[in-house]
């Protein structure tokens, strides 16, 4: 009878998330096989960050509290990774690709020390981003944490749509340094530029800058980027490429957008 009982308890305990938190979910997930998919639930508490091997699907709904500011949330390295419909929070960035072909889907991002998702150097290509939403995330100096950030030589490919980026203390969207041309597609930025008492820039979507690419935007909304220092909805930050915009809107933020070349489509821009 007491053993009994002691199962039904670990077994409510599961379900409940509580008993899986305290096993080692990290090394549960790094660990996994290619072609594995470790589904979560509950709330979970992490020191570190957590690697998703390439191949190994990792799913929600669950949220992740990490414990460490200097520490990336989740780290997708290799290829073919799939992050669904999980929280990430407290870490730097909430989570950071270096590999390619991997996806985002339902992630939530919000308060952390950096960019809610973060794509870095030149093996970042041909991952994508779907129904994610990346909110009250800030940095030291609030010039740093965006909500979707492909920067550092990004490669080319990768997708982002159906997303929504507020309340960050830089830019909603910025692809500062990324070296190849990115498709944004369904996406909304607002009320970008301060958060916790940090302010940056506040652009809505930051298209670009160092390298020039003719990033393609399509049915995307930016408004109400009133705080920081550019505070404009579309910005093209000297990206001399002639960037695509279709069927997107810009009104009622601080400043009038930056279009440089941009090439326009049925859209309606503050100017």
């Amino acid at each position: 009878m007491l053993t009994n009982k002691y199962i039904g308890l670990a077994v409510a305990a599961i379900l409940a998330g509580s008993l899986v938190a305290r096993a080692d979910i990290k090394s549960t997930i790094q660990g996994a096989a290619s072609g594995t998919t470790v589904t979560c639930s509950g709330s979970y508490s992490v020191s570190g960050s957590i690697a998703i091997p390439s191949g190994v699907t990792v799913k929600g709904p669950a949220t992740f509290n990490f414990t460490s500011s200097s520490s990336d949330g989740f780290t997708m390295s290799g290829s073919n990774a799939k992050l669904q419909s999980i929280t990430i929070k407290g870490a730097k960035h909430g989570v950071d690709i270096k590999g390619s072909g991997n996806s985002v889907t339902s992630c939530s991002a919000n308060g952390n020390h950096d960019s809610g998702f973060e794509f870095d150097n030149s093996g970042s290509k041909n991952n994508t981003f779907s129904g994610c939403s990346s909110y009250n995330n800030a940095d030291s100096s609030g010039g740093n944490a965006d909500g979707f950030a492909i920067k550092n030589g990004a490669g080319s490919g990768n997708k982002i749509s159906s997303c929504t980026a507020y309340s960050n203390s830089d830019d909603g969207y910025d692809f500062y340094g990324a070296n190849g041309a990115v498709t944004v597609s369904g996406c909304q930025a607002y009320s970008n530029g301060s958060y916790g008492g940090k302010t940056g820039n506040g652009d809505g979507f930051k298209m670009g800058g160092t390298y020039n690419y003719a990033h393609s935007y399509s049915s995307c909304i930016a408004h109400n980027n009133t705080a920081g220092s550019t505070k404009r909805g579309f910005d093209t930050n000297h990206n001399t490429s002639a960037i695509k915009l279709t069927s997107c809107h810009s009104y009622s933020n601080g400043s009038k957008d930056v279009l440089g070349n941009c090439s326009l489509s049925n859209c309606t821009m503050q100017q």
